[in-house]
């Protein structure tokens, strides 16, 4: 608390430094020019000094005596612009010769040139008022707007016991955002080599279900969600109207309307519920339109009913979770023992008898980080193990590379997708799709 005083201490003494010129201050104006036949300014009639300020009768008298000498000017300056006039005609009637013009004219010019530099002169002072009268207040203004503006930013971001960033740890994250950039250039690279590589085989074979499947899904992740409507809609006729493919066009449709679950959408979502399809996209997509048409119990329900019927590998199951726990606070729903122990919303576990129980899960949070880490660790290499033993798994390829790249080995990830294509070079299917997820993951698949 007391470095918060002291901040605030600081910031009142500067901007009453800053203020108080300008609050107490008179703002500055020349002087008048003292005319003939008038009174000095800051003198009485009696010759006594004036120390107080001029009454409002004062100010408007000199006002007004300004106005009248500036009018004077203005007369005096035609009469000499008509008496040059009159110079040319008297030499024309030859009232006066060249040297006498020349003379008179010279003079003449100079009385123009005088009184020009008195108009402008009062001009100045008069535009040297007026701003007077605004800068003041504007000053400050912005100096009481910049401090406002100050406090309410250091209040949202900042903290007065936040340490110094040392410059490694800023030029890590820099070079981890470069890695980050790379790699998704590397990811987008595979995926249009893919989409490229399924259209040249989907014009061969326009009846090969698999392929336009793996078309829509590598658009989809290349964010042509449109383009990749027309490959799910190929599948869905080609599939009899199945299910899967039902949800997977409605998602597209969806992600081309940005998040909004239209009449179509919902259409293909409802008719693929009815199909008996278990597709986790059916019931998270209609909670999402629930929610949308403001029935939050109703979407908080079905999302429920999704995740706790997860199986314990599955992807996509904290996500949802999420989604339950962030509308339930929302909207005020107590969901309190409503789901499964083992639906968490920290990642799924490696499927297979090589996944954590509830026992290494408990003991995980006890762990230190590195620790954590060589457990993950020991639990990838166990699956790495099984697959060496049972290569012919896709799914189990396809964890494989995705816990290398999470774990930031790419070249290992890379390595387990070449053993995959060995591995499974007999099964077409399965290399297909395994290219696609490679490619989602950002390992190069050429």
């Amino acid at each position: 608390m007391t470095v918060w005083i002291v901040f605030a201490l600081v910031t009142v003494a500067v901007a009453g430094y800053v203020l108080w010129p300008l609050l107490t201050g008179s703002p500055e104006t020349a002087p008048a020019t003292p005319d003939a036949g008038t009174p000095d300014a800051g003198t009485s009639d009696d010759g006594q000094s004036i120390t107080g300020p001029q009454s409002a009768a004062q100010m408007a008298a000199a006002h007004t005596a300004e106005l009248v000498d500036q009018d004077e000017l203005q007369r005096d300056l035609t009469v000499y612009r008509d008496q040059l006039s009159e110079i040319t005609r008297d030499i024309d009637r030859g009232v006066l010769n060249a040297e006498q013009a020349e003379a008179a004219r010279t003079e003449v010019q100079r009385r123009i040139l005088a009184t020009d530099q008195r108009i402008q002169a009062r001009a100045a002072r008069r535009i040297g008022k007026t701003s007077g009268t605004y800068t003041r207040p504007v000053a400050v203004a912005l100096i009481l707007i910049g401090i406002i503006a100050g406090l309410g930013l250091y209040l949202d971001i900042g903290h007065p016991t936040l340490p110094d960033r040392p410059i490694a740890q800023r030029t890590d994250e820099i070079m981890a955002a470069r890695n980050a950039q790379n790699h998704n250039q590397d990811r987008d690279r595979a995926l249009r080599n893919a989409v490229a590589d399924l259209s040249n085989k989907l014009i061969a074979n326009p009846e090969n279900l698999q392929n336009w499947e793996l078309l829509g899904n590598s658009l989809l992740a290349l964010n042509r969600p449109q383009e990749a409507q027309t490959a799910f809609l190929e599948a869905v006729k080609l599939s009899n109207r199945d299910g899967a493919y039902l949800a997977m066009y409605a998602e597209a449709i969806i992600r081309a309307s940005d998040g909004q679950v239209t009449a179509p959408a919902r259409g293909a979502l409802e008719e693929a519920a009815k199909s008996g399809n278990d597709n986790p996209r059916i019931g998270f997509y209609l909670g999402v339109a629930d929610l949308q048409q403001g029935h939050a119990k109703a979407a908080i329900e079905r999302w429920i009913t999704l995740a706790n019927s997860a199986p314990a590998d599955a992807s996509w199951a904290p996500m949802v979770v999420r989604q339950i726990q962030q509308t339930a606070q929302a909207e005020g729903i107590d969901i309190t023992g409503r789901l499964k122990p083992a639906t968490t919303a920290n990642g799924p576990a490696i499927a297979g008898n090589v996944g954590p129980s509830q026992q290494d899960m408990k003991a995980a949070a006890d762990l230190t980080p590195e620790e954590r880490r060589q457990m993950i660790e020991g639990m990838v290499g166990r699956l790495a193990s099984k697959l060496a033993e049972n290569p012919q798994d896709p799914d189990g390829w396809a964890r494989l590379m995705r816990a290398y790249m999470v774990m930031g080995m790419k070249d290992k990830a890379q390595e387990s997708y070449q053993q995959a294509q060995t591995a499974l070079k007999d099964d077409k299917t399965a290399l297909d799709q395994l290219a696609v997820i490679a490619g989602q993951a950002g390992i190069a698949t050429q």
